[in-house]
């Protein structure tokens, strides 16, 4: 074509030297460099810059100083030394796990199923179990906690019910069966919203082709929650059961807000919340937060991967 220009070929006396084009940032650029600048920040700061912190104060003594060599390691036998003492912190944090993972999502997931096969006021029930999610936690330990505690002319409602049957539940938060228990059902009742939102979304993505045509082969809603629901719901009961493992760390708001920690109700996450409030303790809270870490992070993952293995990842 006539237009175009050909190149000379290139000789000793005139070598070819290629163009340089100009470096020039345009306004995209520009824009996704700034938007991603405050999330990076963020994380930089809050994240890597918090748990670096952390990670230096296991090694500092109480007066913030560095341990000397040859006892850099104290804070950590500190927090291995009182495993056998602090036993029932960890057990009483690891029925928050049970709780969790074999009490709160198996029920989520029936109610989401239920909620998937739009019964009538499904729209209201996902309302209804989402409601406590919403609200601020203190305004909810204080109504729960009212509801079972009495007075004069200020009876609760649950208090009124079990008194009927002859049963003081007042004093229940001051017994260790019963501060645990109703600390257990506080956090069922505000955790299966949650569950129930993810799990309904979740099954809202399901093809309704494929339930139809399951449908038509004469399968059992029984045997559609097991075998068609649950499969292709998987990825997100995956990421929920690892919430729920997370439970073992994150749970101390609940204990401490209904029972301040007492009567058996002392969580790993509360001890952390609450010897990192001293200026000698907070050392110890930060080695046995790292410790804890370093635990429970392979166990979650060994989970995560063992669960992904069970179904593979359906695309629809």
């Amino acid at each position: 074509m006539a237009f175009l220009k050909k190149r000379e070929p290139a000789t000793a006396e005139h070598p070819y030297i290629p163009s340089r084009k100009k470096f020039r940032i345009k306004g995209t650029t520009i824009f996704i460099i700034v938007m991603l600048a405050y999330p990076v920040i963020q994380f930089c700061i809050t994240w890597f810059g918090v748990n670096i912190n952390s990670i230096l104060l296991t090694f500092k003594d109480g007066y913030g100083e560095f341990l000397p060599l040859d006892d850099l390691f104290y804070n950590f036998e500190t927090v291995f030394l009182s495993f056998t003492s602090d036993w029932d912190i960890y057990l009483a944090s690891f029925a928050y796990i049970v709780l969790n993972c074999f009490i709160t999502l198996p029920v989520s997931m029936l109610f989401a199923y239920f909620i998937f096969k739009k019964i009538w006021g499904g729209a209201a029930f996902k309302a209804i179990f989402y409601l406590p999610c919403i609200l601020p936690i203190v305004a909810l330990t204080f109504v729960y906690e009212m509801s079972f505690t009495g007075g004069s002319g200020a009876n609760g409602f649950m208090y009124s019910f079990f008194s009927l049957f002859g049963v003081n539940s007042a004093r229940w938060m001051t017994s260790d069966t019963g501060a645990k228990l109703l600390v257990w059902v506080f956090c069922f009742w505000t955790g299966i919203g949650y569950d129930v939102m993810l799990m309904s979304a979740a099954m809202a993505r399901i093809p309704r082709e494929l339930l139809e045509s399951a449908k038509m082969d004469g399968i059992t809603p029984m045997k559609e929650f097991f075998h068609v629901v649950i499969p292709l719901s998987w990825p997100t009961i995956t990421t929920l059961m690892i919430f729920a493992m997370l439970g073992f760390f994150g749970t101390y708001l609940q204990p401490m807000l209904l029972a301040e920690g007492t009567h058996g109700t002392m969580t790993l996450g509360l001890k952390i919340f609450q010897d990192a409030q001293g200026d000698v303790s907070k050392y110890g809270a930060a080695t046995l937060g790292l410790v804890w870490t370093i635990i429970g992070a392979p166990i979650i993952l060994a989970v995560r991967n063992l669960m992904n293995r069970c179904f593979k990842e359906v695309t629809f």
